[in-house]
């Protein structure tokens, strides 16, 4: 557009010029700009005029503005017919109509897993992968979520991927240097963004969370090793977590026992000092367990409990069934 103006005013500067020299009529300079405007679509408002240069002009303007109209064709026909076109311009519009969303850094192991689960919940996110290839990155399009491909350490990128609108921030790579230089890069943008950092140095990370106001930083070794301690030594673990003292807690699954058939979720939480999260009727779904269900034979029940008595309570399950 601005090459476009640029030469409506010279040339039309040139026209009125020559047409001086010559001893032509000139007409205002309203005109003229608005004449050479109207050339280069085709569509004359002035009469050709006698003087040698500004005939030429006129005679080259109408075919700049066809070379114009045809780059123009080729651009948008390209955008048509070029699926990479296509889901870059996706993308961008999927991008920019986000709000309160959540940015996920990294789509190997980890960060791909963070992106579905967060789909499943119905939370809108868009993700940022380094790699085109060698990742979980056409996994995650498959999901209908937005990919921008690049580095996450620039600020372009972090722009574009919405950082300054979005409500969570989740730096997954595989590199704790780059998950800590996008974390600093997101305060930056925005500072209120809720952070969420991959570190797999875990003093590191808690030193990090303190220095830099981390929401929080995790370790998927942190993670995972106790829970896989447990799934080891006592079936029906399904989650591990810590709390912020420092202990942990599990997530166990069991079949109610036969001596607990007509008894209250509160009655069997005062039997085995352990909080009942959930429970699952014969053929049902999953539901909240509220204090005055009664249970009944065949009841899957999940119970939380610190971690150190998972073997225990597993015991206490079996003497009464």
């Amino acid at each position: 557009m601005l090459a476009i103006a640029g030469y409506v005013i010279v040339a039309t500067l040139v026209v009125r010029w020559d047409m001086r020299r010559t001893g032509e009529p000139v007409p205002d300079l309203g005109s003229d700009l608005y004449g050479l405007y109207t050339q280069l679509f085709f569509e004359p408002t002035l009469s050709l005029p006698e003087a040698p240069i500004a005939r030429t002009i006129f005679w080259i303007t109408p075919l700049l503005g066809a070379v114009l109209l045809a780059q123009g064709l080729l651009r948008v026909g390209a955008s048509v017919f070029d699926a990479e076109a296509r889901h870059r311009l996706w993308v961008k519009i999927m991008t920019d109509r986000l709000q309160d969303h959540i940015v996920v850094c990294g789509l190997g192991h980890v960060g791909s897993r963070v992106v579905e689960a967060l789909h499943a919940l119905g939370a809108p996110v868009v993700a940022i992968e380094r790699r085109t290839t060698d990742s979980f990155a056409s996994a995650v399009e498959a999901l209908g979520v937005p990919v921008l491909y690049g580095d996450a350490r620039q600020d372009e990128l972090l722009v574009q991927a919405g950082v300054r609108r979005a409500k969570t921030i989740v730096c997954a790579t595989d590199d704790d240097l780059t998950n800590l230089e996008v974390a600093i890069d997101a305060k930056r943008e925005n500072p209120p963004i809720r952070v969420v950092m991959r570190m797999f140095d875990q003093r590191v990370a808690h030193k990090m969370r303190t220095a830099l106001d981390l929401d929080e930083t995790f370790s998927t070794s942190a993670l995972a090793g106790p829970l896989v301690a447990l799934q080891a030594t006592a079936p029906g673990v399904r989650g591990v977590y810590r709390l912020e003292d420092g202990s942990l807690r599990a997530d166990m699954e069991v079949p109610a026992p036969k001596g607990w058939t007509g008894r209250t979720v509160a009655e069997c939480e005062d039997a085995l000092d352990a909080r009942v999260v959930g429970i699952r009727k014969q053929g049902g779904p999953f539901r909240r367990a509220r204090h005055d269900v009664v249970l009944a034979e065949g009841d899957v029940i999940t119970l939380d409990v610190p971690a150190e008595h998972v073997h225990e309570l597993r015991n206490s399950v079996a003497r009464a069934s």
